[in-house]
C-alpha cells in the first residue's frame, strides 16, 4: 500500500513543490536530530543498542516530516505502526516486476565475468587482486561523490542524471519510503547503468583495469541496498544484516542517520561509510573544497550552502568569490 499525495495528473507539480522545500524551508527539529545522531553514533567496539538506533531512526523520520510541515503531504501509519511510503517522483513505483530481477542477475553475471576474465588473462593473481581492491576503494569513494553531487546539484530536468538528482533530494523529505522497496526495485536502475558501462571498460582498458571499474560500478548497487537497510528498523532486519552493519562491512545505521541532518552536508559515502570521517574533517574537507571549485567555475551554489556556516567554511578552503 502506498500513500500518494496527489492524483497522478498532479504528481509532477507535487514533486516539484516537495523538492523545492529542501532549498527554502527551515526545519524546526534540527537540534533534536543532531542530538539523536550524536547519541547513537558508533564508537569503536561499542555499537549502539538496537532499541536506541530504532528510536533514532523514528526521530529522523519525524524530523523529515517537519521539513514539509504538512504543506504537500501528510504521511499516515500502517497497521504495523510504520509510516506508509510517500512517492516524491513522477512515475515512481514500489512494485517489483520480473524484469528488475533479470537486470540485477545480468549485471551480477556480467561483473563476475569481467573479473574472471581479468584473472584468466593475467600470468598471476596479484594484479587482478590489486585491481579488485582498488575497485572496492573507488566504489566507496564514488558512492560518496555521486551522493554529494545529486544531493546538492541538479533537478528532475537535468539531462541523464535528473531522476537521480530528484530521487536523492526527495529522499530527504520521505526517507522511510526506501525501506518499503524490495531489493530488485531498489537497485535495478543502477544495475542497468552498470550493464551499459561494462562494455566500455572492456573496450578502453586492459582486463585488470576493466575489473577495477566493474567492481567500482557494481558496488554502487550494493551501496544502494546497504542504504535501504539503514532506513529499515533493526527489528525488521535479519540477524546477518545487522551483523554486517555492526562489523562495518555494510553502512551502519548511526553513520547514515548522521547524514540526515539539514543541510545534509556530511556523511555522503553509503557503502561502508568508513571514508566519511576522513573526507568530512580537517584538513581534507573534500566536499567543501569541491563545492568551492564548482562555484569558482560556474557560480552555482550547492543546496548545502543554504547553511551560511557551511558556505563560509567552503569559501574559506578555496577563495572562490566571483565578480558580480
Amino acid at each position: 500500500m502506498c500513500v500518494c499525495p496527489t492524483q497522478v495528473a498532479e504528481r509532477r507539480t507535487h514533486s516539484s513543490k516537495m523538492l523545492a522545500l529542501l532549498a527554502f524551508h527551515t526545519p524546526r527539529r534540527v537540534g533534536h536530530t543532531a542530538a539523536i545522531a550524536a547519541r547513537v553514533r558508533l564508537r569503536m567496539g561499542a555499537p549502539a543498542p538496537a532499541a536506541t538506533v530504532e528510536k533514532a531512526l523514528e526521530s529522523m523520520d519525524l524530523a523529515a516530516v517537519d521539513l514539509d510541515g504538512g504543506a504537500t503531504f501528510r504521511p499516515k501509519r500502517g497497521p504495523d505502526g510504520r509510516l506508509l511510503p510517500v512517492l516524491t517522483l513522477p512515475g515512481d513505483s514500489l512494485e517489483t516486476k520480473p524484469y528488475m530481477g533479470a537486470i540485477l542477475t545480468a549485471s551480477t553475471v556480467a561483473t563476475l565475468g569481467v573479473v574472471g576474465f581479468a584473472f584468466a588473462s593475467s600470468s598471476g593473481p596479484l594484479w587482478p587482486l590489486l585491481g579488485v581492491a582498488l575497485g572496492a576503494l573507488l566504489g566507496e569513494l564514488f558512492s560518496g561523490a555521486f551522493h554529494w553531487a545529486t544531493d546538492n546539484y541538479g533537478s528532475l530536468r537535468t539531462p541523464v542524471v535528473g531522476f537521480a538528482c530528484a530521487a536523492f533530494q526527495g529522499h530527504h523529505l520521505a526517507p522511510w519510503t526506501i525501506a518499503h522497496r524490495s531489493l530488485f526495485n531498489n537497485v535495478y536502475k543502477i544495475a542497468a547503468a552498470t550493464l551499459a558501462l561494462l562494455p566500455l571498460g572492456l573496450t578502453l582498458l586492459p582486463p585488470t583495469g576493466a575489473a577495477c571499474v566493474a567492481i567500482m560500478l557494481y558496488l554502487q548497487l550494493v551501496a544502494q541496498e546497504f542504504h535501504r537497510w539503514t532506513h529499515t528498523p533493526p527489528s525488521r532486519l535479519p540477524g546477518w544484516k545487522r551483523w554486517l552493519q555492526r562489523a562495518g562491512i555494510a553502512l551502519p545505521m548511526p553513520e547514515h542517520i548522521a547524514h540526515h541532518k539539514p543541510p545534509f552536508d556530511k556523511h555522503y559515502c553509503i557503502l561502508t561509510g568508513r571514508l566519511n570521517a576522513a573526507l568530512d574533517s580537517e584538513p581534507v574537507l573534500l566536499w567543501r573544497r569541491l563545492e568551492a571549485l564548482v562555484y569558482r567555475l560556474n557560480g552555482q551554489e550547492p543546496l548545502s550552502w543554504k547553511s551560511e556556516k557551511v558556505k563560509a567554511l567552503a569559501l574559506s578552503r578555496w577563495p572562490a568569490k566571483r565578480a558580480a
